[in-house]
């Protein structure tokens, strides 16, 4: 004989009401409620780094717009770091890509037009690699302001010459005689040459024009120039022990700190991004 459904209830109360749940089936359904939420924590926190690292990609591949923007207006000519190291009055990378900036940024931005080491763009979020934070980063140098925040999208700089050091450089030399504007002419892989990453300011001293002879994390390699400790600048961890980085023809793409910073047993950078001619 079938069982019915009406057979299949539980025996209902004196007073006509279904008995309610006990103590131990509510302590299971607790513990399992709990299970499935200690699960999803390290999704969650795996999460937010990962959104982080997309974000700062997104504002790099800004920056890598506008630059193409500036060359094609300056006939294929990149913008200088800035003019001299003893005139902050005149304008700096920033300031020279801020208007093809504002034209590929999100609605509302607004940059300041006054020159200077920091104008206003320099503080704007399209500037920020948003997992950098409020505070001192590790290690932190004496560029970094107590309060600022500590990681920002900046330049690839070096000097100009031959070879090459890096894309971005001053216009005027130390000597007071004018480098002319670099030609993308003589970057002979732009999908394999860095001009924009994390940075602990504005920019980092390319190893190429300062190499890496000093260990400032203590984990038995060279990451820095011993005057600009550490990572001369960088922050080429910042992004789970990584960085994003510009390449001249305009892509973003992260890179491990092991592969970006190796170096080998001469003392030579070996990562082809450094290498502007090769």
């Amino acid at each position: 004989m079938k069982t019915s459904l009406l057979c299949s209830r539980k025996p209902s109360r004196r007073d006509g009401t279904q008995p309610g749940f006990t103590l131990t089936e509510l302590l299971v359904v607790m513990v399992i409620i709990m299970l499935l939420a200690a699960t999803q924590v390290p999704a969650l926190c795996r999460a937010k780094p990962k959104s982080q690292t997309a974000r700062c990609a997104s504002n790099m591949r800004i920056w890598g717009l506008a630059t193409a923007m500036y060359l094609g207006d300056n006939s294929d000519h990149l913008p200088y770091y800035g003019y001299s190291s003893a005139d902050f009055t005149q304008p700096y990378w920033q300031g020279m890509l801020a208007p093809y900036v504002a034209r590929v940024a999100q609605p509302g931005i607004v940059f300041a037009s006054q020159p200077g080491l920091h104008p206003e763009i320099s503080t704007n979020e399209v500037s920020k690699c948003p997992s950098g934070s409020y505070g001192a980063p590790p290690f932190a140098t004496k560029t970094w302001a107590p309060g600022a925040w500590n990681c920002w999208i900046g330049v690839n700089f070096g000097g100009y010459g031959n070879p090459l050091t890096g894309p971005f450089y001053y216009a005027y030399n130390a000597a007071m005689i004018l480098n002319p504007p670099l030609s993308v002419f003589r970057i002979r892989k732009p999908v394999d040459a860095l001009i924009f990453t994390d940075t602990e300011v504005s920019y980092l001293y390319s190893p190429l024009m300062r190499p890496f002879t000093f260990d400032s994390d203590g984990d038995g390699i060279v990451d820095s120039d011993p005057s600009y400790a550490p990572y001369s600048h960088a922050r080429p961890t910042v992004h789970d022990n990584g960085a994003n980085v510009t390449l001249m023809d305009g892509h973003v793409e992260r890179v491990p700190f092991n592969k970006l910073w190796q170096v080998d047993g001469a003392g030579k950078v070996v990562h082809s991004f450094w290498y502007m001619e090769d």
